[in-house]
């Protein structure tokens, strides 16, 4: 079956996804950085194919990854 076309920035929130869900947080990071990457890149066609127009899961992403770090630092004491 062939892979169904996503943009980079679709991929890139769901591997933060999965490096959420395992818990590891330094992975979780740089996705998360790659992803602000991309979308706030401002030239060319692959920019013109990262337009979003609902960022809601972005700003999500951002409280989930403190989510994350905060936990572990429970975990730590």
């Amino acid at each position: 079956m062939p892979q169904q076309l996503r943009r980079l920035s679709d991929k890139l929130f769901s591997a933060f996804q999965q490096a959420c869900e395992q818990d590891d947080v330094e992975v979780a990071e740089i996705i998360l950085h790659a992803l602000e990457l991309v979308l706030t890149r401002e030239q060319g066609e692959a920019a013109k194919s990262e337009r979003r127009t609902d960022t809601g899961p972005v700003v999500e992403a951002y409280g989930r990854l403190k989510a994350l770090k905060s936990k572990r630092e429970r975990e730590r004491r």
